[in-house]
């Protein structure tokens, strides 16, 4: 049997949209193992075994796109939300029945009726994916939230491989995804950017961050270290896309000054009650999180040590 031949269900042939991205790259190796893959972006890209590379424009294919994508078993979505729908309205017409259009995008509100609509009149199968880690790290014990659309054999193997790699799968719906995200995304970059900007604001020095700072502090100077290096358009498109992006930053600047209030009140025993408060919401997965958090202090303090060492051995060389 020709190694693009499709075997029921399965992905002989499949194409990615904003290939040369990191979620792009995520699925093109996780397909190629299924068949041939073909990486279309801007850019033009070096290809790996089992992938080949085109550069065009998903927006607004060629007919070169056009037959890759009409051949196709997939052809997956991974670009930003701003270009994502165009991409996303101009692949379908040309897919044939059965294949399985799907989307990798931080925000599935927007992209949701265009999807539903475009599956439904061009009989689709159409799948939202969302992997909930930076792309470099693999899927190996990561969070992958999914939003199935218009389900079938196709989306059942893209979830199972996936699966096999080793990620969680957390299947959701259109809304909850948006509220889920709303908390695990846009809440968590804001802090850790909003701390980055604090401290910039007191002229805190860098250096001596680093060399005076405390495990918690080590911390999220890493995770904005982490975030400043990655993609730009990434956490963008989660802080302006996202449809309760604003909400969320009112709410850290509601608890700011609720922080605030608290450690100044007279009597002084409001901020005991924040804690006390914040605790109860906790509740049976405080003490296994506390945990989770001395082993990574534990992991920081092994790292640290080594680093020097590394140090020591190179400066009496």
């Amino acid at each position: 049997m020709d190694c693009t031949e499709t075997r029921r269900g399965g992905f002989g042939r499949s194409v990615v949209l904003g290939g040369q991205g990191g979620v792009g790259k995520l699925f093109g190796r996780l397909l190629r193992s299924e068949g041939v893959v073909t990486l279309v972006d801007l850019r033009q890209g070096t290809p790996e075994p089992g992938v080949s590379v085109m550069v065009d424009n998903a927006c607004r294919p060629s007919p070169q796109l056009i037959a890759e994508m009409a051949r196709a078993d997939a052809v997956i979505v991974a670009l930003p939300a701003d270009i994502g729908p165009a991409a996303l309205a101009a692949a379908a017409p040309h897919m044939r029945r059965g294949a399985l259009l799907a989307e990798t995008m931080s925000v599935k509100t927007p992209i949701a009726e265009v999807m539903a609509s475009a599956a439904g009149r061009h009989r689709l199968e159409a799948l939202g994916v969302n992997p909930m880690f930076a792309p470099d790290l693999g899927f190996r014990g990561r969070p992958v939230l999914i939003v199935e659309v218009r389900g079938g054999e196709r989306c059942r193997r893209l979830q199972m491989l996936i699966r096999n790699r080793g990620a969680r799968l957390v299947p959701v719906t259109v809304s909850d995804h948006d509220r889920l995200t709303a908390s695990l995304q846009v809440a968590t970059h804001a802090s850790i950017l909003a701390f980055g900007r604090a401290l910039q604001i007191l002229n805190a020095d860098i250096s001596t961050l680093v060399v005076a700072a405390p495990p918690p502090h080590r911390v999220l100077l890493a995770l904005l270290a982490r975030i400043v290096t990655g993609t730009p358009e990434v956490y963008c498109d989660i802080q302006v896309a996202h449809p309760h992006a604003s909400d969320v930053r009112l709410a850290l600047r509601n608890a700011c000054a609720q922080l605030d209030e608290a450690a100044t009140a007279t009597p002084d025993d409001r901020f005991g009650v924040v804690l006390s408060e914040l605790t109860h919401w906790l509740g049976p997965y405080r003490e296994r999180l506390a945990d989770e958090c001395a082993n990574l202090f534990s992991q920081l303090a092994d790292a640290e040590q080594g680093a020097a060492g590394n140090e020591t051995d190179l400066s009496g060389a």
